[in-house]
């Protein structure tokens, strides 16, 4: 029962169902354009290990992002505005920018 309860409060917020490809810690990231599913590894100073999947899975981006505006002790998956040419906006004007190998 319980389980079904959760699945229905995700569905009437709006969460999709979780497609193979993306992991179960990656949060869903409500605010997000379109949405997104988010997972986030360690970080070291401003440098930031994120892995990014649109609502169907597709992997879009993963590797370092460097921090850029405010300090985050962590990234909060409800805070994520969008995704845009490997640039991550959250709602404070923060920008984590993927890192070019």
């Amino acid at each position: 029962m319980t389980a079904l309860s959760l699945g229905l409060l995700a569905a009437c917020r709006g969460v999709p169902a979780r497609p193979a490809a993306v992991p179960p810690e990656a949060q869903w990231c409500p605010e997000a354009k379109d949405g997104l599913f988010l997972k986030v590894g360690g970080h070291q100073g401003t440098l930031w290990q994120l892995e990014v999947w649109d609502r169907k899975g597709k992997a879009l981006a993963s590797g370092s992002f460097r921090l850029r505006g405010f300090a985050k002790a962590r990234i909060v998956p409800e805070e994520v505005l969008g995704l845009e040419n490997g640039v991550l906006r959250l709602k404070d004007g923060t920008m984590l920018v993927l890192e070019q190998p």
